[in-house]
């Protein structure tokens, strides 16, 4: 499982800090479609052209995707060293809630995982798990959504973060980036939410 580096998360929270409260425009008429175009890291990642890409400096970031007006960001990224035979229903069965609790209360007071699932990316089964928090660096309550899957001998994540207040409003946003995510850069688009598994 990825835990990301502290200070990444903190990062993270300081840019949307910058982002207003304005409602999200659910405009998914246009996407856009970035690919992986070596062997070493294939992806397909297909998001509204709503949310705009930006470098967030982390060699392990594939991806950050932010909302222009909204306090919502989203992080795509790959790490080496998998779990060999990594399912997510086994992933599910062994997750360890302390520890993904642990990992983020430091910065996220009363964090706490409030959901865990599998779902599907678009090459397969995916582990999720939601997680909410009292406070953050940005002085708000958030909603985390963290899903993952294993291929090639790489992980792979989506972690979105989002105002509390605001997560139901982001979710569908959310749910199509994460059902439209493939471990391979021959990924098709699109999936609608309603045809997920």
């Amino acid at each position: 499982m990825i835990k990301p580096e502290t200070s990444r998360r903190a990062v993270m929270l300081l840019v949307l800090a910058f982002l207003g409260g304005e409602a999200l425009a659910q405009d998914q008429a246009q996407v856009v479609i970035d690919r992986g175009l070596t062997d070493d890291l294939p992806y397909t990642a297909i998001y509204p052209n709503i949310l705009r890409s930006v470098d967030d400096g982390s060699p392990a970031t594939i991806l950050t995707l932010q909302h222009p007006d909204a306090p919502l960001q989203c992080d795509v990224f790959a790490v080496a060293g998998a779990e060999a035979g990594w399912s997510a229903e086994t992933a599910l069965d062994k997750l360890d809630v302390k520890g993904i609790e642990a990992s983020w209360v430091a910065d996220f007071p009363g964090f706490r995982v409030v959901a865990k699932n599998i779902v599907g990316f678009a090459s397969g089964p995916a582990l999720l798990y939601e997680g909410e928090s009292d406070n953050s660096p940005l002085g708000v309550p958030l909603r985390i959504v963290h899903a993952e899957a294993v291929a090639g001998g790489l992980t792979y994540a989506i972690e979105c973060l989002m105002e509390k207040a605001i997560a139901g409003e982001a979710r569908p946003l959310v749910d199509f980036i994460i059902a439209n995510f493939s471990t391979r850069s021959d990924g098709e688009c699109c999936i609608p939410l309603d045809d997920r598994g």
